[in-house]
């Protein structure tokens, strides 16, 4: 995908799994990781890309020269802390796509409307709000004086959009949630591919 000036993305792997009993980003999508197809297409909507991994995460999947890698060594203290260590990574961009590993239902035609996006902005099907967001300016701002364990509904304020993605409430929490991504997985990766028509 062609973009003058994309956001930058952040991929949220570092939560501690212990309903799943293993590793969210490890589960094995057609010969890769899950996390290795979402950084995949991160980077084909022309994002760079930094991952948050837990303090215990395999990240020889991840190639180093195309995608930032940092550990959050507490991740108990709660998902904004993650949030603030890739933003720092990332140097505190104006703007930043936050994707976490265990909500993989969005589709392309999504992620770029995000991607356009004036304000900190999230999908939103049958009155919930989804996966991934946005965050502007004053939403990173927000994060950065935040406590790691702050609610990241109760810092910003979400614009939301309609999508149609079938399965943007997909939460990988359980092997069973595992189970059901593996059954709907070629129609969310057919999805993730860049249509240039809807650009």
């Amino acid at each position: 995908m062609t973009n003058e000036n994309p956001p930058d993305c952040l991929i949220l792997a570092g939560g501690l799994s212990r309903r799943m009993g293993f590793d969210k980003a490890s589960v094995n999508m057609d010969g890769q990781t899950l996390l290795s197809r979402m950084v995949g297409v991160m980077k084909e909507h022309g994002m760079r890309t930094c991952v948050v991994l837990g303090p215990n995460s395999d990240e020889r999947d991840i190639d180093p020269d195309s995608v930032m890698v940092v550990r959050n060594k507490k991740p108990d203290l709660g998902r904004t802390g993650s949030i603030q260590i890739g933003l720092e990574a990332l140097g505190w961009p104006e703007k930043v796509i936050i994707a976490p590993i265990d909500r993989p239902g969005f589709s392309s035609k999504t992620l770029i409307i995000l991607m356009k996006a004036d304000s900190s902005s999230c999908p939103e099907k049958d009155g919930r709000g989804g996966h991934p967001v946005i965050l502007d300016w004053r939403g990173i701002a927000a994060i950065k004086k935040a406590k790691p364990s702050s609610s990241l509904k109760d810092l910003i304020k979400f614009s939301r959009f309609e999508v149609e993605d079938p399965h943007i409430h997909i939460n990988l929490d359980t092997p069973e949630d595992v189970i059901f991504l593996k059954k709907a997985w070629d129609e969310i990766y057919a999805s993730w591919k860049v249509n240039s028509k809807r650009q």
